[in-house]
Protein backbone atom coordinates (compact mmCIF):
# COMPACT_ATOMS: atom_id res chain seq x y z
CA UNK A 1 0.00 0.00 0.00
CA UNK A 2 1.28 3.44 -0.92
CA UNK A 3 -1.36 5.49 0.90
CA UNK A 4 -1.14 6.45 4.54
CA UNK A 5 -3.60 5.08 7.10
CA UNK A 6 -6.42 7.39 8.13
CA UNK A 7 -6.24 9.27 11.40
CA UNK A 8 -9.15 7.24 12.82
CA UNK A 9 -7.34 3.99 12.01
CA UNK A 10 -4.12 5.19 13.61
CA UNK A 11 -5.87 6.50 16.71
CA UNK A 12 -7.90 3.30 17.12
CA UNK A 13 -4.79 1.16 16.94
CA UNK A 14 -2.94 3.46 19.33
CA UNK A 15 -5.83 3.21 21.81
CA UNK A 16 -5.94 -0.60 21.52
CA UNK A 17 -2.21 -0.83 22.17
CA UNK A 18 -2.33 1.65 25.06
CA UNK A 19 -5.09 -0.38 26.71
CA UNK A 20 -2.92 -3.52 26.71
CA UNK A 21 -0.71 -2.26 29.54
CA UNK A 22 2.30 -3.96 27.93
CA UNK A 23 5.25 -2.10 29.43
CA UNK A 24 7.76 -3.55 26.99
CA UNK A 25 5.63 -2.50 24.01
CA UNK A 26 6.09 -5.74 22.14
CA UNK A 27 4.05 -8.85 21.43
CA UNK A 28 5.50 -12.32 22.12
CA UNK A 29 4.66 -14.84 19.40
CA UNK A 30 5.68 -18.47 19.39
CA UNK A 31 7.81 -19.61 16.50
CA UNK A 32 5.09 -22.23 15.91
CA UNK A 33 3.10 -19.58 14.07
CA UNK A 34 5.58 -19.58 11.19
CA UNK A 35 7.36 -22.93 11.53
CA UNK A 36 7.07 -26.11 13.59
CA UNK A 37 8.84 -29.45 13.70
CA UNK A 38 12.57 -29.84 14.18
CA UNK A 39 15.59 -28.28 12.51
CA UNK A 40 16.09 -31.46 10.49
CA UNK A 41 12.39 -31.84 9.68
CA UNK A 42 10.73 -28.40 9.68
CA UNK A 43 7.00 -28.05 9.11
CA UNK A 44 5.14 -24.88 8.18
CA UNK A 45 2.95 -23.22 10.82
CA UNK A 46 -0.53 -21.66 10.47
CA UNK A 47 0.95 -18.67 8.63
CA UNK A 48 1.26 -20.97 5.61
CA UNK A 49 -2.51 -21.33 5.26
CA UNK A 50 -3.09 -17.60 5.59
CA UNK A 51 -0.56 -16.95 2.82
CA UNK A 52 -2.03 -19.70 0.66
CA UNK A 53 -5.48 -18.14 1.01
CA UNK A 54 -4.14 -14.57 0.57
CA UNK A 55 -5.84 -13.84 3.89
CA UNK A 56 -4.06 -10.64 4.87
CA UNK A 57 -7.11 -9.41 6.77
CA UNK A 58 -7.02 -12.39 9.11
CA UNK A 59 -3.32 -11.85 9.84
CA UNK A 60 -3.84 -8.13 10.49
CA UNK A 61 -6.63 -8.63 13.00
CA UNK A 62 -4.91 -11.64 14.60
CA UNK A 63 -1.74 -9.66 15.33
CA UNK A 64 -3.80 -6.87 16.88
CA UNK A 65 -5.68 -9.40 18.99
CA UNK A 66 -2.41 -10.93 20.19
CA UNK A 67 -1.27 -7.47 21.23
CA UNK A 68 -4.58 -6.69 22.95
CA UNK A 69 -4.91 -10.02 24.80
CA UNK A 70 -2.10 -9.19 27.21
CA UNK A 71 -3.08 -11.13 30.33
CA UNK A 72 -5.07 -14.15 31.44
CA UNK A 73 -7.59 -15.32 30.34
CA UNK A 74 -6.11 -13.94 27.08
CA UNK A 75 -9.43 -12.68 25.70
CA UNK A 76 -10.68 -9.39 24.30
CA UNK A 77 -14.26 -8.14 23.98
CA UNK A 78 -14.68 -5.18 21.63
CA UNK A 79 -17.36 -4.02 19.24
CA UNK A 80 -16.72 -5.23 15.69
CA UNK A 81 -16.62 -1.63 14.48
CA UNK A 82 -13.56 -1.01 16.67
CA UNK A 83 -11.74 -3.87 14.98
CA UNK A 84 -13.09 -2.66 11.64
CA UNK A 85 -11.56 0.80 12.11
CA UNK A 86 -8.30 -0.77 13.26
CA UNK A 87 -7.91 -2.81 10.06
CA UNK A 88 -9.03 0.00 7.76
CA UNK A 89 -12.67 -0.88 7.12
CA UNK A 90 -14.34 2.16 8.65
CA UNK A 91 -15.70 3.26 5.26
CA UNK A 92 -17.65 0.01 4.76
CA UNK A 93 -21.40 0.52 4.98
CA UNK A 94 -21.48 -1.44 8.24
CA UNK A 95 -18.16 -0.14 9.55
CA UNK A 96 -16.46 -3.43 8.75
CA UNK A 97 -18.71 -5.50 11.01
CA UNK A 98 -19.38 -8.27 8.49
CA UNK A 99 -15.76 -8.51 7.34
CA UNK A 100 -14.48 -8.63 10.92
CA UNK A 101 -16.97 -11.36 11.82
CA UNK A 102 -15.86 -13.45 8.84
CA UNK A 103 -12.20 -12.96 9.77
CA UNK A 104 -12.88 -14.22 13.31
CA UNK A 105 -14.69 -17.25 11.84
CA UNK A 106 -11.66 -18.12 9.70
CA UNK A 107 -9.24 -17.60 12.59
CA UNK A 108 -11.40 -19.94 14.67
CA UNK A 109 -12.57 -22.63 12.24
CA UNK A 110 -9.80 -22.63 9.62
CA UNK A 111 -6.62 -21.60 11.43
CA UNK A 112 -7.63 -22.62 15.00
CA UNK A 113 -5.85 -19.62 16.49
CA UNK A 114 -8.80 -18.14 18.42
CA UNK A 115 -12.03 -19.18 20.10
CA UNK A 116 -15.20 -17.14 19.52
CA UNK A 117 -17.92 -16.70 22.12
CA UNK A 118 -20.72 -14.25 22.74
CA UNK A 119 -20.69 -11.77 25.58
CA UNK A 120 -24.07 -10.10 25.30
CA UNK A 121 -24.20 -8.48 21.86
CA UNK A 122 -20.42 -8.51 21.50
CA UNK A 123 -17.96 -11.19 20.46
CA UNK A 124 -15.45 -12.35 23.03
CA UNK A 125 -12.31 -13.53 21.26
CA UNK A 126 -9.84 -15.70 23.16
CA UNK A 127 -6.32 -16.30 21.82
CA UNK A 128 -5.27 -19.94 21.44
CA UNK A 129 -1.85 -21.56 21.03
CA UNK A 130 0.06 -20.30 17.99
CA UNK A 131 0.57 -23.85 16.67
CA UNK A 132 -3.02 -23.83 15.40
CA UNK A 133 -3.98 -26.99 17.29
CA UNK A 134 -6.80 -25.36 19.24
CA UNK A 135 -4.88 -25.80 22.49
CA UNK A 136 -5.22 -23.10 25.17
CA UNK A 137 -2.82 -20.20 25.03
CA UNK A 138 -0.13 -19.83 27.68
CA UNK A 139 2.56 -17.21 27.92
CA UNK A 140 5.60 -18.55 26.02
CA UNK A 141 8.75 -19.38 27.97
CA UNK A 142 10.90 -20.48 25.01
CA UNK A 143 10.96 -20.62 21.21
CA UNK A 144 9.25 -17.31 20.68
CA UNK A 145 9.97 -13.99 19.04
CA UNK A 146 8.73 -10.45 19.65
CA UNK A 147 6.82 -8.14 17.35
CA UNK A 148 7.54 -4.55 18.45
CA UNK A 149 4.70 -2.07 18.78
CA UNK A 150 6.72 -0.04 16.26
CA UNK A 151 5.12 -2.26 13.61
CA UNK A 152 1.97 -0.20 14.22
CA UNK A 153 3.13 3.03 15.86
CA UNK A 154 5.97 4.51 13.80
CA UNK A 155 5.31 7.22 11.24
CA UNK A 156 6.13 4.66 8.56
CA UNK A 157 3.01 2.64 9.54
CA UNK A 158 4.55 -0.66 8.48
CA UNK A 159 1.32 -2.56 9.18
CA UNK A 160 -0.30 -0.47 6.45
CA UNK A 161 2.52 0.07 3.96
CA UNK A 162 3.96 -3.43 3.70
CA UNK A 163 2.40 -5.94 1.31
CA UNK A 164 1.18 -9.30 2.56
CA UNK A 165 4.31 -11.16 1.31
CA UNK A 166 6.48 -8.60 3.13
CA UNK A 167 4.47 -8.96 6.36
CA UNK A 168 4.79 -12.75 6.23
CA UNK A 169 8.52 -12.50 5.49
CA UNK A 170 8.97 -10.05 8.37
CA UNK A 171 7.40 -12.53 10.81
CA UNK A 172 9.67 -15.28 9.51
CA UNK A 173 12.72 -13.02 9.84
CA UNK A 174 11.75 -12.07 13.39
CA UNK A 175 11.71 -15.76 14.30
CA UNK A 176 15.38 -16.11 13.27
CA UNK A 177 18.52 -14.74 14.89
CA UNK A 178 20.66 -12.48 12.71
CA UNK A 179 22.50 -13.10 10.56
CA UNK A 180 20.28 -15.83 9.12
CA UNK A 181 20.11 -17.79 5.91
CA UNK A 182 16.76 -17.66 4.15
CA UNK A 183 17.00 -19.13 0.63
CA UNK A 184 13.81 -18.52 -1.35
CA UNK A 185 13.96 -21.97 -2.93
CA UNK A 186 13.47 -23.59 0.49
CA UNK A 187 10.35 -21.54 1.23
CA UNK A 188 7.84 -24.27 0.23
CA UNK A 189 9.52 -26.88 2.44
CA UNK A 190 10.30 -24.65 5.41
CA UNK A 191 7.35 -22.24 5.48
CA UNK A 192 4.77 -23.59 3.05
CA UNK A 193 4.86 -20.58 0.73
CA UNK A 194 6.18 -20.20 -2.79
CA UNK A 195 9.73 -19.17 -3.50
CA UNK A 196 8.35 -16.18 -5.39
CA UNK A 197 6.35 -15.00 -2.37
CA UNK A 198 9.37 -15.13 -0.07
CA UNK A 199 11.61 -13.51 -2.67
CA UNK A 200 9.14 -10.65 -3.15
CA UNK A 201 8.88 -10.22 0.61
CA UNK A 202 12.66 -10.09 0.98
CA UNK A 203 13.05 -7.57 -1.83
CA UNK A 204 10.36 -5.30 -0.41
CA UNK A 205 11.86 -5.38 3.10
CA UNK A 206 15.28 -4.57 1.63
CA UNK A 207 13.84 -1.68 -0.38
CA UNK A 208 12.23 -0.39 2.83
CA UNK A 209 15.65 -0.73 4.54
CA UNK A 210 14.20 -3.07 7.13
CA UNK A 211 16.33 -5.98 5.92
CA UNK A 212 20.00 -6.07 4.91
CA UNK A 213 21.38 -8.79 2.64
CA UNK A 214 25.07 -9.63 2.75
CA UNK A 215 27.13 -12.20 0.94
CA UNK A 216 30.03 -14.00 2.49
CA UNK A 217 32.77 -15.55 0.37
CA UNK A 218 34.57 -18.51 1.96
CA UNK A 219 37.32 -20.79 0.73
CA UNK A 220 36.11 -24.03 -0.81
CA UNK A 221 38.81 -25.86 -2.73
CA UNK A 222 36.35 -28.47 -3.99
CA UNK A 223 34.38 -25.86 -5.95
CA UNK A 224 35.37 -24.77 -9.51
CA UNK A 225 36.36 -21.28 -8.31
CA UNK A 226 37.87 -22.33 -5.00
CA UNK A 227 35.27 -20.22 -3.23
CA UNK A 228 31.68 -20.47 -2.04
CA UNK A 229 29.31 -17.52 -1.79
CA UNK A 230 26.50 -17.58 0.75
CA UNK A 231 23.83 -14.93 1.24
CA UNK A 232 22.58 -14.02 4.70
CA UNK A 233 20.18 -11.46 6.11
CA UNK A 234 19.81 -9.20 9.14
CA UNK A 235 16.85 -7.14 10.28
CA UNK A 236 17.33 -3.44 10.86
CA UNK A 237 15.65 -1.02 13.29
CA UNK A 238 13.00 -1.07 14.57
CA UNK A 239 12.94 -4.86 14.14
CA UNK A 240 16.61 -5.71 14.69
CA UNK A 241 17.40 -8.72 16.87
CA UNK A 242 20.70 -9.57 18.63
CA UNK A 243 23.33 -10.73 16.17
CA UNK A 244 24.81 -14.20 16.14
CA UNK A 245 28.59 -14.60 15.99
CA UNK A 246 29.58 -16.20 12.68
CA UNK A 247 32.36 -18.71 12.07
CA UNK A 248 35.89 -18.21 10.78
CA UNK A 249 37.29 -18.36 7.29
CA UNK A 250 35.30 -15.46 5.81
CA UNK A 251 37.10 -13.51 3.11
CA UNK A 252 34.64 -10.61 2.88
CA UNK A 253 31.09 -9.53 3.68
CA UNK A 254 29.35 -7.07 1.38
CA UNK A 255 25.97 -5.51 2.11
CA UNK A 256 23.25 -5.17 -0.52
Amino acid sequence: MLSKPTREQQETIASLLEATGRRKREVPLRRDLVQQGTQRAPQPGPLREMVRRHDERALDIYLLLRAAASSEPWDVTRHARVWGRAIGLATDSDGGTAAVSKAWVRLDSTYHLVRRERRGRLAKITALHEAGTGAPYTYPEKDYFKLPFAYWTTDDAWYHILSFPAKATLLIALSLRSPFVLPAERAPEWYGMSADTLDRGQRELRQARLLTRTFTVTENWLSPTGKTTQYSFSLNAPFARPRRITGRGHLKVVGQ
